[in-house]
């Protein structure tokens, strides 16, 4: 969701293309969360809402790569030997719209009193450094530009293979959760440094060519027959997925041995899908869609108080009221007038305010004009 314009010389469409389409499945994904049936065991909570074996399987299928390779694509723009004062306000930027959107949220599940992940009868409070929430995604993108500046003289391929080991590595500490999006940033962090090592011109060329389209539909035609025929053999990866669960908590879940085989497991399916994904896009200027996938940040930052207020007026029990063999289906298609509307322009300014905000204080103070 870094959005950025992709190259100086000519914009690339590819990325805006797939970055709308990515941002879709994001808005899906949360509309449909709390109606998926848990199929590894555990208790689900019962948040009284329809709940469908298909919406699993949709959940398992767009997981396995939408955030990997929307971290990916933010790291192909982030230049490499860049300036640092120019990291420095991005990463801060991130940091501040991650901190905001905490508190968006927060007040979000506190006016219309809905958080999937519990029970009505536990206490809703705000925690600074911890809690589990989307926002974690912009703390996420501060780390990596931070680290990125940091590791810029680094050899890449030591880089590379030390950030996969401690992506392995993570899940046997139990205490490295979501606290300070700690977990997440490990995981997925070898994802975005792959996109910072690589040219976007170059991977754009690479992946239009015929064959490459063809193996992608391949693939991903692949996963779609076990997301949907074989669910129940995938799912259990669904909590590796996230990237934010130690291999105990998850063994624990699914009442199966989880270990760093897992994890490797997930991250080759999904850096596998991201190159498919990436073979199916279109590096042609769609009306509407184009622009729309210039905007994601701002669809990222509001969509999830629209998630709960929808979940609040009970839209999804109200749906299966109304249309009882359909609901799922209408649900499904609630996330594209979602997006495109939180794609007008107008969500974006409060945001762009702030990210200017940043770029002007920090410029007055070099030139000694800050306090």
């Amino acid at each position: 969701m870094n959005d950025v314009k992709s190259g100086e010389k000519k914009r690339l469409y590819l990325y805006d293309n797939l970055k709308f389409l990515l941002i879709l499945l994001v808005v899906l994904g949360h509309l449909i969360d709390g109606c998926t049936v848990k199929l590894f065991g555990e208790p689900a909570v019962d948040n009284g809402m329809p709940r469908a074996e298909v919406f699993s399987s949709t959940y398992i299928f767009i997981y396995a790569f939408h955030m990997p390779l929307f971290i990916f694509i933010s790291g192909l723009f982030n230049r490499r030997g860049g300036d640092g004062k120019k990291a420095g306000q991005k990463a801060l930027g991130f940091f501040v719209l991650g901190l905001l959107m905490k508190c968006l949220i927060y007040w979000s599940v506190v006016r219309f009193q809905t958080d999937f992940d519990k029970d009505e009868s536990e206490d809703i409070y705000f925690s600074l450094i911890g809690a589990d929430g989307v926002y974690w995604y912009l703390f996420a993108m501060a780390a990596f530009v931070g680290l990125c500046w940091i590791l810029r003289n680094c050899k890449p391929a030591v880089v590379l293979f030390t950030s996969v080991l401690l992506a392995l590595a993570v899940g046997y500490d139990p205490n490295v959760g979501d606290d300070f999006t700690m977990s997440r940033i490990i995981v997925f962090f070898p994802f975005y440094y792959c996109g910072y090592l690589l040219d976007p011109e170059r991977v754009a060329a690479v992946v239009k060519r015929w064959y490459i389209r063809v193996l992608s539909v391949a693939v991903l035609g692949v996963w779609a027959y076990f997301a949907f025929a074989r669910v129940k053999l995938v799912y259990p990866l669904r909590m590796l997925f996230t990237g934010r669960n130690s291999y105990s908590a998850i063994s624990e879940a699914t009442q199966s041995e989880c270990t760093l085989w897992g994890r490797l497991l997930v991250m080759a399916i999904a850096a596998v899908l991201c190159f498919a994904v990436l073979g199916i896009g279109l590096d042609v200027k769609i009306p509407v869609i184009t622009k729309c996938g210039s905007r994601t940040l701002q669809v990222f930052f509001w969509h999830r108080t629209i998630v709960y207020m929808l979940t609040y007026y009970g839209y999804q029990t109200y749906l299966e009221r109304i249309f009882p063999e359909r609901w799922e289906l209408y649900l499904a298609l609630t996330a594209i007038p979602i997006t495109f509307v939180l794609c007008v322009k107008i969500f974006g300014i409060p945001l762009d305010w702030i990210l200017k905000g940043i770029k002007c204080g920090n410029d007055k103070k070099e030139n000694g004009n800050g306090e």
